[in-house]
């Protein structure tokens, strides 16, 4: 090999590691001043990350480092590393529990927000707050406010007053709550109660007969990727709408959805950090969605004899003053 070939191939190895050392020493001396940790690779949850980098890359004139992992990635992230992010967000319940699992160990965590996440599930798994202590770890829940649930019942289907749900050992816990706030709304809760997958096509057949509507309620046992099917068709069969938390719901055969999308939640998700990295004030109290969607079926409206008002008309309606529940 001729002797300049040689310099030349020399010091393009040698200028290709110093990068390498350049990069791997950024790595270790320095941290993003936002980690977003998502579940997984799911679409959706990618959707939440982007809304958020588009929302935030304003902030300190387009200086704001954001860096985007999966949960996997975390136990394997330094102390100093993590405890020196300005906030870091999750995205997924596998990502808050891989999160607030690591930041047991230590001694400072930083703001954490959980997005996409049940509110039950964020209960169980979220470190409770000391007196006089600030807060650092706080949510917006996955799940609808049960009361904006009920009021959209209220005014889609305003001769509907017998709302039925089945429940089972996780949406139990609500079961107070949700006739409090039905017979605000001078609806009536009917209930049935299983504690298997096996049982909801016989709570279906008791409740159905004296249910108007049937309000479904996330349930790992009850309403679930595998009894939904079965209590669309079953609640079709009997002539009685199913208001759903999903638009897969809506398609699948539900009358109605409400729900919040992966960029509504990525918004609110910006709105809060942009508060926290602009030094104003810390984490929020966990809250429900402030954006959200309706969707409806109007061919399953027309064979069951319903008349819907538009999308956009219905949610308009369950916005309070000042937000924007939208349905795009």
């Amino acid at each position: 090999m001729p002797a300049r070939r040689l310099v030349r191939l020399c010091f393009r190895r040698f200028r290709m590691c110093c990068v390498a050392i350049g990069c791997s020493a950024i790595t270790a001396t320095s941290w993003a001043q936002v980690l977003v940790v998502l579940s997984d690779d799911t679409t959706s949850y990618q959707e939440v990350a982007a809304e958020m980098q588009a929302e935030l890359k304003s902030l300190r004139e387009g200086r704001l480092r954001i860096d985007v992992v999966t949960a996997e990635r975390v136990p394997g992230i330094d102390d100093p590393l993590l405890k020196g992010h300005e906030l870091v967000v999750t995205v997924g319940l596998s990502a808050a529990q891989a999160v607030l699992t690591r930041e047991r160990t230590l001694a400072t965590s930083p703001f954490t927000l959980c997005l996409m996440i049940p509110r039950q599930a964020y209960e169980r798994i979220a470190p409770s707050r000391a007196g006089g202590r600030e807060r650092r770890v706080s949510a917006v829940f996955i799940d609808q406010p049960l009361s904006r649930q009920l009021q959209l019942i209220r005014t889609a289907l305003p001769g509907a007053h017998r709302v039925g749900v089945v429940f089972g050992p996780s949406s139990i816990l609500v079961k107070d709550e949700l006739g409090e706030r039905a017979r605000e709304r001078d609806l009536v809760l009917k209930s049935a109660e299983v504690t298997s997958a096996a049982g909801v096509y016989g709570a279906l057949q008791s409740l159905l007969p004296e249910s108007d509507v049937l309000l479904a309620i996330p349930d790992p046992v009850a309403v679930n990727a595998s009894t939904i099917y079965g209590l669309l068709l079953t609640s079709y069969r009997a002539q009685v709408p199913v208001v759903g938390f999903s638009e897969g719901l809506v398609k699948a055969g539900a009358l109605l959805g409400l729900f919040s999308t992966a960029s509504q939640q990525g918004k609110q998700g910006a709105e809060i950090a942009t508060r926290i990295l602009a030094g104003d004030g810390g984490l929020p109290a966990p809250q429900y969605p402030k954006y959200f969607t309706v969707r409806a079926n109007y061919s399953v409206a027309r064979s069951l004899g319903l008349r819907l008002e538009e999308e956009a008309a219905l949610a308009a309606t369950l916005a309070p003053r000042g937000e924007s529940g939208k349905s795009p």
